[in-house]
């Protein structure tokens, strides 16, 4: 037993502190002139669903929690165990991003057919590698990480440093809002949620977005509240509500406060 658990401590030896990556400032707080006297930190934006229009096909997997003790979960600080592929690339240092599908697998939109939610279960930095396995102690946890989820690209979460003026809204461009973590569909001020527009529309950190209400009685849109964009990607982008007068649903619409011709 003890020969077994030298040659693993052998070959899963542990890189110096150096050549790891730094940990990233997840307490780091968005500016107040961006958002006010809100609190609001890279991870809390990061660890919100993300909105996909393609079901993502995982590669690398976490193969278990590393614990002498049977454990499923790992939280911050706990190490987990990645199974290795040929040409994987994995080395000491790496930090991955790790997330799995939201819901059933089976039933996950096809491409075409609307948004997909994936979660981020939080980030890994990869310690020790041989020529089976890697192993990665949780940097931050969101959710507890589990077997099964996957290894994604790393992104630095960041947060924006400045917001647009407060200009009048575009009604012509209409957004929608899209469900949140967990699948909620209400969102009050001070709430991280998506929108389907990205950088393929030309949305920037820090754009300002007003949520408004159509009641499709004949009746003037009524506007529930503001958004600052704070994460973006190709075709959604996360906003944080700023200030409302009313929940925010599904069946609302975000537009853009942009200058007017």
């Amino acid at each position: 037993m003890r020969i077994g658990m030298v040659a693993t401590a052998v070959l899963l030896a542990a890189v110096p502190v150096s050549a790891q990556a730094p940990p990233t400032d997840f307490r780091a707080q968005a500016p107040p002139q961006v958002l006010g006297s809100r609190t609001l930190t890279p991870w809390m934006v990061a660890c919100t669903d993300l909105p996909v229009t393609v079901k993502p096909e995982p590669r690398l997997t976490i193969k278990g929690v590393h614990s002498i003790d049977t454990m499923w979960m790992a939280g911050n600080g706990q190490e987990v165990m990645i199974g290795r592929l040929p040409g994987d690339g994995l080395a000491p240092g790496q930090r991955w991003a790790v997330r799995r599908l939201q819901g059933d697998p089976k039933t996950f939109p096809r491409e075409g057919e609307g948004f997909g939610a994936v979660r981020t279960a939080g980030w890994i930095t990869i310690t020790a590698v041989n020529e089976w396995n890697a192993r990665a102690t949780v940097d931050l946890a969101c959710d507890a990480i589990t077997t099964g989820d996957y290894l994604d690209v790393y992104t630095e979460p960041t947060l924006p440093t400045t917001a647009a003026e407060v200009l009048l809204p575009d009604f012509d461009d209409r957004a929608n809002v899209l469900p949140g973590t967990d699948g909620k569909a209400m969102f009050a001020d001070g709430d991280t949620l998506s929108i389907n527009r990205g950088t393929a529309h030309g949305v920037i950190l820090g754009a300002r977005y007003a949520f408004y209400r159509d009641r499709r009685d004949g009746m003037p849109l009524f506007r529930l509240g503001d958004a600052v964009v704070v994460e973006l990607g190709e075709l959604t982008s996360k906003v944080i509500v700023v200030e409302t007068n009313d929940a925010i649903t599904l069946a609302d619409v975000a537009i853009p406060r942009r200058r007017q011709p």
